[in-house]
């Protein structure tokens, strides 16, 4: 789906749910009132439509990618905080309240809800630690070690094989999680009884997965692999 000023917020919502963040700090409905357009929604609450439309479409933009093939590792670690670490802790945020709000409205007929969100609450602690674990110490480390590939490694760990895989079965973990949601929400194929709310906790989920799965694939692909490198240039 291509977002313009005539789509129907509803959709907006359900298909880019990362713009619900937008939405709700504007005071624009997106749930059972939203099928007004964004043009109308903003002209209602006497806002640009164009400012609103480039702030929902610059939650999209990424240059992962490029970081990847030619970056240096401080700066791919640096996406990785910012692109990564807080969008998905920020999407995290926002499937708890969908959850809340799905679980109150159709938990009594899908009681798998409870389920999806004891999972979903667990994953966003251990990935809030984790987050934590590598801005606060392995990144800093490998900045360094880029610079200067004698730099010892921080008191807490021996060596960069250590953290390194620690962050790797830490991975393998969180994608055994997202299998697991994938499979609870059947493929996050939509009830029929489904609203807007439950529609957008889907769309969320299944989002929080793709950006999970880029993130997870730019660390344990090209971070760590480069980074074990440099350390085994100065052993």
């Amino acid at each position: 789906m291509s977002i313009t000023l005539e789509s129907p917020v509803c959709d907006i919502a359900t298909e880019y749910p990362q713009s619900i963040t937008v939405f709700e700090r504007l005071g624009i409905g997106y749930c059972c009132h939203g099928t007004h357009t964004l043009s109308e929604a903003c002209a209602k609450k006497s806002l640009d439509g164009s400012d609103v439309l480039a702030a929902i479409e610059a939650l999209n933009s990424d240059h992962g990618n490029r970081l990847a093939q030619s970056g240096s590792l401080g700066d791919l670690c640096g996406h990785i905080v910012q692109r990564h670490h807080t969008h998905e802790l920020q999407q995290l945020a926002l499937i708890h309240n969908l959850i809340v709000k799905t679980q109150r409205r159709h938990g009594a007929a899908h009681p798998e809800l409870f389920f999806i969100g004891e999972l979903v609450f667990s994953m966003e602690g251990e990935l809030k630690h984790h987050f934590q674990c590598e801005e606060d110490m392995l990144f800093p480390y490998i900045a360094k070690l880029e610079k200067d590939p004698r730099t010892p490694p921080p008191a807490m760990f021996q060596n960069i094989s250590q953290p390194l895989r620690r962050m790797s079965l830490e991975h393998d973990h969180t994608s055994e999680q997202l299998k697991l949601l994938r499979e609870k929400t059947n493929n996050y194929e939509p009830t029929a009884d489904a609203c807007t709310t439950f529609l957008a906790l889907w769309k969320a989920l299944e989002d929080l997965e793709e950006d999970m799965h880029l993130h997870l694939h730019l660390e344990n692909d090209v971070l760590f692999p480069r980074a074990s490198a440099l350390a085994e240039q100065s052993s």
